[in-house]
């Protein structure tokens, strides 16, 4: 017998085992689940190993997980019970001021619910204004990218340390680094990972969207919610994340689209069917995202075939890319590496892909886009972000820095609200030991999941009582 020993809050694991009875979406989840025979095999099987588990209900939900049938089922158990309007109703109709609202349902937003229940406060509740949870990793149902940061268990840890998991959601019932055989987790992965969190530690309410945040009295902050009217709140968490694509206003959803626009496609039928000419314009991690996508190595499409998804030339915008192999395998982190062998012709001196160094005027013409006059069927903008506007709520000018002892700043705080951002979204300084440890020499640190994770999780862990000082 295993003897009880510490778990990471300080807590015998005996004391620590209620935390991981299933919440009421979670059990009924599991229930579903057993009583359909192609769902409930991979349960069973991982139920057989439980002693392989901190807890019983890792092992359940890793057997759904690893079951592609098991996992199908709880998605769409999860989204008809976050859906339902007569609980959905109920929800917000129970809300007083001394509740605590997290805005947003992805990565931090299920950090910071899980940490905040295992420290011991009240589930808070979560607002999506969009109807599926789990935020940019659940746009689509199927696997259509990567991850940046490899597949291995472990907890969180800075750049470089071999033995952390850099994909890690503090508090999750279980991880993606479990739930996948590949060396990187597709963003399928980590909603799973995701929507399992915010399932057991918060209370969720999709297709609510806060339109408006108004002044604080000392007991509650009056907020807005889209067809609901006006509510009352002890606190509220700003988990946004990135925000909006900065270049939905060009886009056309046919011949110009946005990533996440593109994502979509590419989880559909026959989704480069007809595309000979493409461009990207953007070098971030979703411009290579894209990129991937094109080239055909990123996860297969739900339907493909080689004479019929095939792109012939991809157009690459971007000013801070290198522009051959060589300068590739130089410059840009593993998890790319794969796309810059393209950057050199193959065996039949043809090339496909081509970094182009400038910036990208994008026209939109009847069934093609132009690009400096070159002709394309589809372009793809990943331009960057934009945040969605809240009325009552400014941009950073409008916030302080809001720090933790021992782990610095971790959220941006609005100067006369009980309203904090967390995230991305926060756009939090690199702090001196992140310099000196060369965390602030990659720009996209900045907004990476595994610097900003355990700064949202300390915020989660050391505010007071919602509605308290």
């Amino acid at each position: 017998m295993t003897p009880a020993g510490p778990d990471r809050l300080g807590r015998s694991r005996k004391d620590a085992k209620p935390m991981f009875e299933p919440s009421t979406p979670i059990a009924g989840m599991l229930t579903a689940a057993a009583s359909t025979p192609t769902a409930s095999e991979g349960v069973r099987v991982m139920t057989e190993r439980a002693a392989d588990f901190p807890h019983l209900l890792a092992a359940q939900l890793t057997g759904i997980a690893l079951d592609p049938a098991g996992r199908e089922l709880a998605d769409r158990f999860l989204d008809n019970h976050w859906s339902d309007e007569q609980r959905r109703q109920d929800t917000l109709t129970a809300i007083d001021d001394d509740r605590e609202v997290i805005i947003g349902s992805g990565y931090h937003a299920a950090v910071y619910a899980a940490t905040r229940v295992l420290t011991g406060f009240p589930k808070p509740l979560v607002l999506e204004r969009e109807p599926r949870i789990g935020g940019t990793f659940a746009m689509t149902t199927r696997p259509v990218f990567y991850l940046n940061s490899r597949n291995r268990p472990g907890g969180p840890g800075l750049a470089g340390d071999q033995s952390a998991s850099l994909n890690f959601l503090p508090g999750a019932p279980i991880q993606a680094a479990n739930v996948s055989m590949t060396e990187y987790q597709t963003n399928t992965d980590m909603a799973f990972v995701i929507r399992l969190a915010l399932a057991q530690y918060a209370d969720v309410v999709p297709s609510a969207k806060v339109t408006g945040v108004g002044e604080y009295d000392g007991i509650g902050v009056a907020f807005d919610i889209e067809g609901h009217g006006t509510l009352t709140v002890g606190r509220i968490i700003d988990a946004r994340g990135l925000g909006d694509p900065a270049g939905e206003n060009l886009a056309n959803g046919t011949t110009i689209v946005t990533f996440p626009q593109f994502m979509q496609r590419m989880a559909g039928l026959w989704p480069l069917r007809g595309l000979r000419r493409v461009a990207v314009v953007g070098g971030g991690d979703a411009g290579k995202c894209a990129v991937e996508s094109v080239l055909g190595i990123a996860p297969q499409p739900f339907m493909a075939a080689a004479a019929l998804d095939r792109v012939d030339r991809i157009d690459w915008y971007d000013q801070d890319l290198p522009t051959n192999c060589a300068a590739w395998q130089q410059d840009i982190r593993g998890r790319y590496q794969a796309i810059g062998r393209h950057l050199r012709p193959d065996r039949s001196g043809a090339r496909r892909l081509t970094v182009l160094p400038r910036r990208a005027r994008v026209v939109g013409l009847p069934g093609m886009a132009v690009i400096d006059g070159r002709g394309y069927d589809l372009v793809v903008l990943c331009t960057g972000s934009k945040e969605p506007r809240i009325q009552g709520l400014g941009d950073i000018g409008n916030c302080d820095t809001y720090d933790v002892s021992g782990a610095g700043t971790v959220a941006q705080k609005y100067y006369d609200l009980p309203v904090f951002r967390v995230g991305p979204h926060a756009q939090l300084p690199f702090s001196q030991p992140e310099y000196e440890d060369g965390v602030a020499d990659t720009l996209g640190n900045a907004f990476s999941m595994w610097r900003l994770g355990s700064k949202t999780a300390a915020l989660a862990a050391t505010l007071p009582q919602a509605g308290e000082a």
